[in-house]
Formats: structure tokens, C-alpha cells, sequence
């Protein structure tokens, strides 16, 4: 099959295989699909090892991680814990899932038409892992890759949940590695799309790492006292060489040689508190949360002309510091009651610290606004309701204040106050048990990367970028529906339609200089719509494929803005158009196997600098695993990413000046990476 064919005969051709299975599949369930929960005991057909596992594969739900933006309410995930989102930040809702073991998860609860906490603020459906009380249990993981050169890292994670004194305990570790390696031919064009040059490319790199978690809990005065802790951190390495040839060399052989070397540390620390209280009416919610990371980056360049016994040397070098602190309170309603308010208040301060020092050939260079601090203070007040007007139609909104000041000093400055209103109101209405729809409006506010403010560089393209001192966060009001049908035990369908108006997108503009120096960063650059649809389809095989399942999902996501640098409409930069993913996965439970395999599909995202555009394309790549339970206590897979060979295309089209200038030539690399074999043994205690 071509799946680069238009979308509507791909839908048309999978619509003719799947349509039977649809019908049979929702006439044949064992179960009640219309089910507000999921014991434990239904996921373990799938052999789950964590509370993860078991969300993986609750029927018709896609997991949302929630984000990692500064602050705390803004950052929702779509899955509670005991009707709470865990305290932290750092190590993601993920891994917190992780940290729990199958055999504390008495239940799954599925929550439709909102929670009415600012907590899973814009969530439709929610799910909340109900936990056993007052049991140890722990689990343990053995993994291993394997790069295509044949370089191996092992990784070790174990977490155990036990009760110490009152407490009630979790401590987990993840320590290891992964490794990656990948080839390249890289041809240099010049206007006429002749080839100047081609390189040879190898690029290997390796990641250690180790992080330590701990969460204790008990009662304490009338609610309940949550501590959470993380600490650890890790180091990239990355070396990349080319073996380059030039057209005009009178020799085939290999005429230059450069080494790019990178290295990466980072280092973080976190903690936080929390504290529950309820009666039967209202519920009080404080939490503080304090997250410290350290970041060094560097790398050391080396470009040798052999044919002119000519070398040149970089070296680059940036620290950054990050600290946040996060205090929120919030009071709602949870009694029986069709009108369930909630208020509360989120104060919280950031702070990046940035120095950077780039030196080339011996001669220091000096970057627009390489050192600076960004520091912002923010404080946002909330209410928001959940309103049951009948057993089918329930209304969540809420209304939320911001006003935050941002300050800039070093090598430039600046201070900025912000202030923005964020309504949103959103309606579910349940057609029947099996067919829910949602109705979203709301108005939000983006966050500004601290890393814009400060200069960058990137050796490999030989770029240099200046930090903005003048950027503002861009907002956008967002329309959206959403369709949720179960049709069955394990089949499901889910559309959401979308259009978005946004205000101030960043791009990457250039900066207005007084001395006449160009420089370009990323900056405000006016209006852009976005709008599209996201699909997930769980299709249930038994009736011609016993315990097979089949999993399709697609995104079509579209976008127009007016670049003022061409002076026509484009794209923006950072939306891919289209994904589209097929998994089919078959549980052989009488021969305790499972084994499955993906379909990727191929893709192309566009990215528009200001002199500059490159496109990123990837195949139609494979992965396929196959895992057993046929050992006591263990669950062992084996899983093979690319099995195909990824192949994928990175192309730079160069203009001179910018992009409305004289087209100067291209750069096309055309990467490979051969099939990485991964091995993971799982267990519990």
C-alpha cells in the first residue's frame, strides 16, 4: 500500500477492511462499554508491570501527559492519582504512572464532561487510578540497546511502594544509558543544482543517566500530607565527523575533514509539598513545589583543509541555571451538588541565568545579549465550576487572571508587565451511553522560552542566533469538538475538530539595529490561524483475528500566516501537516505471548529562518515487538525500532539576505539509521 496516497483513499481503502469488524465488535461486547470504571483485572490479559501499562491500554483513552511549562495549573495531564495530580514537575504524570505497581491499582475510574478542578482544567475525559491502601509491592527492569555499530547500554529501574510508620512510601530509581548512531551523505548545491561538495557523515552519540525518586504520604490534621522528592541528572555526547570531497578538487580523493564534539550535562533537583483536606462539601488543596536544574553545554569544532594544510578551530561554551518556585491554593465543592465552583490563587517565580562564551581561531566573539538573566514573578487568580444540568449535559468553565513582569539584565535589558484574562467554557452532552460529544471555546496564553532571551549557536550550520530582549507570549481563542464512541469492550473512535486564532506567533524576524549589524532571533511576528482534526480508531479483530487489536490514528493539521519577508502567506514553523500511525498488537494469552507491529507514516515539517528554509523528512518506518510471560513473575520483550531503515532527509535552501533575496544554493543530507534492538525484562516483588 502507498501511504503517501491522498488520505481520503487510504480512509476509503482500511474504511472496506474495517467496516465488518465496527459492526461485529459493537454488538459483541462481554463487558458494560458504558462502564464509569475498569477493575485491575481486566488489564491483566495485557500483563501490565505499572499503573502506565494499564492506562496504555484503557479502551478508547489517549494518554496526555500534560506539559512541562512553567508553573503548575497550566501544565494539566488528562490522568489522576487517588482524584489528585501528583506534586511534580521534573520527571512528567509518565513517570509517576511508572513508579506505581500493578498490584496496587485496585481500579480505573473514567471521568466524562470534566472534574470541575482546575487541576485537569480542559480535560473531557479524565481517568483516575484508584490505589490499594496499606500493601508492598514493588517491581524491578532490566533493559538493554543495542545501536546498529554494535554499542550496548543498560538500563535498571526498580520502584517500591511499602508502608514506614504512618507513611506511606514509594522510592524508585531509573539508571542507565541509550546509545544512537547514524550515517549521512551530505551534497552541497550551488544556485544551479550542481553539486559543490559531498561528505561522508557518521554521527555517534551516548546518554548517561541516574534519577532518584520518593514520594511519602500521611494523614495529618484533618487531610492528607504529601511529600515528593527527585534528584539526579545526566550527560549527552555527541561526535559527528565528515570525510568531505569538493567538486573542483583535481583529485576524487577526500580533500577536508571536520569533528564537531558535543557534551551536554544537566543536573536537577526537586521538591515539593502537598496537603489535601475535605469534608463532604468542600475540599482545600495547598501545594509548593521548588525545581533547581543546571545545564553546561559545549562543544569544540575542528575543520582541517587537507589539500591547504589549513585548520580552524571553535569552541563553545553555555551555562545556564534554572530555578522555579510555585506556591497554589485552591477550594472547591465536591458534594453531590449540580453546582461545583472552585477558587484559588498560583504565585510563582522563574529565573534562568545564562553565560555564554564562543571563541574562534583564539579570537573571542561577541554574541547580542549572550549573558543575561531572565526573571519573571507571575501571579494568576481562578475560578472555575462544573454545572450537571441533566443526567446527560453537563457545563465546566472558569475565568482566570494573570499578570506576571518579566526583567531582563546583563548584556541586555529590559522589564516587561503582562496582563491577560483567560476565559473558558466548555459543554458534554452524552447522546447515549456509548456516544459523547464536547464543545470547547477558550482563550489562552503561550509561554515564552527563557532560552530566546539569551544568544545561541548552532556549529554544525554555522549559525549564530541573537537573544530577543522584546518578546511578549503569544495568545490564541481556540473552537473545538470533540466525539468519543465506545462502541464495544476495547473499541473505541474518537475525532476532534479544531480552529485556532493566534496573536503574536514567534518566527524568527530580524532584529532592529542602531549600528546598522544584522542580526536575527526569534521575535513576535504577528497573526496565524490554525486549524485541523485529530482521529483515533481502537478496532477490535476477534471475530477473524482472536484477541487482535488494531489502532489507527491520524492528524491533519493545517495553518496560514503572512510572512511580511516574502510578502505573501506560508505555514508557520513547527507543525507537521499530517501524521498518520497503524498498530496492530495480538494477545496469544493461552501461549502467555503477545506480539505487535507499527507503521509510522512518512512526514515532512518545514522550518522558515529568516535567509533560510529547511525541510525535515522521514519514511514510512516499522517497529515490531514481540514479548512472552512464559517465565514465572517475568514479562520479557523484545523490541526492533527501524526495522525498515529510517531514512530521512534534511534539506537547507539558502538566500541571500532573506528568503525574498537571490536563491544561493542548498544543502541536502540524507541520513540513515539501521535497526536498533532493544531488550527489556520486567518483574515485581
Amino acid at each position: 500500500m502507498n501511504f503517501k496516497a491522498p488520505f481520503k483513499r487510504k480512509s476509503g481503502l482500511i474504511s472496506l477492511f474495517i467496516l465488518p469488524s465496527l459492526y461485529l465488535s459493537a454488538n459483541e461486547s462481554n463487558v458494560s462499554h458504558n462502564s464509569s470504571s475498569y477493575l485491575s483485572s481486566f488489564f491483566m490479559q495485557y500483563h501490565p508491570q505499572n499503573a502506565y501499562d494499564m492506562i496504555d491500554r484503557l479502551p478508547g483513552f489517549s494518554f496526555d501527559g500534560g506539559s512541562n511549562e512553567r508553573g503548575f495549573g497550566g501544565n494539566a495531564g488528562n490522568v489522576l492519582i487517588d482524584g489528585s495530580r501528583p506534586t511534580s514537575k521534573s520527571g512528567g504524570l509518565r513517570a509517576a504512572l511508572i513508579r506505581i505497581p500493578v498490584e496496587q491499582v485496585e481500579k480505573i475510574e473514567i471521568i466524562r464532561g470534566g472534574k470541575g478542578s482546575s487541576e485537569v482544567a480542559g480535560q473531557s475525559v479524565i481517568a483516575n487510578i484508584i490505589r490499594k491502601k496499606n500493601i508492598t509491592s514493588g517491581t524491578w527492569a532490566i533493559k538493554a540497546r543495542r545501536a546498529p555499530d554494535d554499542d550496548l547500554r543498560p538500563n535498571i529501574e526498580a520502584a517500591i511502594t511499602t508502608q514506614i510508620g504512618q507513611w506511606d512510601t514509594t522510592f524508585d530509581t531509573d539508571i542507565g544509558g541509550w546509545v544512537g548512531y547514524r550515517t549521512a551523505i551530505v551534497e552541497n548545491k550551488d544556485s544551479e543544482d550542481e553539486i559543490t561538495k559531498s561528505a561522508n557523515e557518521i554521527r555517534d552519540e551516548k546518554n548517561n543517566f541516574g534519577y532518584i525518586n520518593t514520594q511519602g504520604a500521611k494523614k495529618f490534621t484533618t487531610g492528607k500530607l504529601t511529600l515528593n522528592g527527585r534528584v539526579g541528572g545526566e550527560q549527552w555526547q555527541g561526535d559527528i565527523t565528515r570525510d568531505i570531497t569538493h567538486s573542483d578538487s583535481p583529485t576524487v580523493q577526500i580533500d577536508e575533514f571536520w569533528l564537531l564534539n558535543e557534551n551536554n550535562t544537566n543536573t536537577e533537583l526537586e521538591f515539593g509539598i502537598d496537603w489535601v483536606g475535605n469534608d463532604n462539601d468542600w475540599k482545600w488543596h495547598i501545594l509548593g513545589l521548588a525545581v533547581n536544574k543546571k545545564q553546561n553545554y559545549e562543544n569544540a569544532f575542528h575543520q582541517n583543509y587537507l589539500s591547504q594544510d589549513n585548520n580552524s578551530d571553535s569552541k563553545f561554551k553555555q551555562d545556564r541555571h534554572k530555578t522555579e518556585y510555585i506556591f497554589r491554593n485552591t477550594y472547591g465543592k465536591i458534594s453531590d451538588s449540580k453546582f461545583k465552583p472552585e477558587y484559588g490563587f498560583e504565585i510563582a517565580n522563574n529565573k534562568l541565568d545564562t553565560e555564554l562564551e564562543y571563541i574562534e581561531n583564539n579570537q573571542v566573539l561577541n554574541l547580542e545579549a549572550a549573558n543575561v538573566v531572565v526573571e519573571e514573578f507571575r501571579g494568576e487568580a481562578f475560578v472555575t465550576f462544573v454545572y450537571t444540568a441533566t443526567d446527560d449535559l453537563s457545563i465546566e468553565g472558569g475565568l482566570t487572571g494573570e499578570i506576571s513582569k518579566i526583567e531582563l539584565t546583563g548584556d541586555a535589558t529590559n522589564e516587561q508587565t503582562f496582563k491577560f484574562l483567560k476565559p473558558r467554557l466548555s459543554a458534554n452532552y452524552s447522546i447515549n451511553s456509548d456516544l459523547q460529544l464536547n464543545i470547547l471555546a477558550e482563550h489562552n496564553v503561550g509561554q515564552l522560552n527563557f532560552n530566546d532571551f539569551a544568544a545561541s549557536t548552532d556549529t554544525t550550520d554555522d549559525r549564530n542566533t541573537a537573544g530577543n530582549p522584546n518578546l511578549a507570549p503569544n495568545q490564541y481563542t481556540e473552537l473545538s469538538t470533540k466525539l468519543d464512541w465506545g462502541f464495544s469492550e476495547k473499541g473505541s473512535l474518537s475525532v476532534n475538530l479544531y480552529y485556532k486564532w493566534h496573536t503574536d506567533i514567534l518566527e524568527y524576524i530580524i532584529l532592529p539595529s542602531d549600528n546598522g549589524n544584522v542580526s536575527h532571533a526569534i521575535g513576535n511576528a504577528g497573526d496565524a490561524i490554525f486549524w485541523g482534526f485529530e482521529t483515533d480508531l481502537n478496532l477490535p479483530l476477534d471475530s477473524f483475528i482472536p484477541n487482535g487489536l488494531l489502532e489507527i490514528s491520524y492528524e491533519y493539521n493545517r495553518s496560514e500566516y503572512f510572512d511580511s519577508i516574502i510578502n505573501q502567506d506560508r505555514i508557520i514553523n513547527d507543525y507537521t501537516p499530517e501524521q498518520f500511525n497503524i498498530e496492530f498488537r495480538q494477545d496469544l494469552t493461552e501461549y502467555k505471548l503477545a506480539w505487535g507491529v507499527e507503521l509510522i507514516s512518512h512526514f515532512t515539517d518545514t522550518f522558515y529562518l529568516v535567509d533560510e528554509i529547511r525541510t525535515f523528512e522521514g519514511n514510512n518506518r516499522i517497529e515490531a515487538f514481540i514479548e512472552t510471560t512464559y517465565f514465572d513473575g517475568l514479562k520479557v520483550q523484545l523490541l526492533v525500532e527501524h526495522l525498515n531503515t529510517g531514512e530521512y532527509t534534511r534539506s537547507r535552501f539558502i538566500y541571500e539576505d532573506d528568503r525574498s533575496g537571490i536563491f544561493e544554493g542548498s544543502q541536502i543530507e540524507k541520513r540513515k539509521r539501521e535497526p536498533e534492538i532493544k531488550l527489556s525484562v520486567w518483574g515485581t516483588f
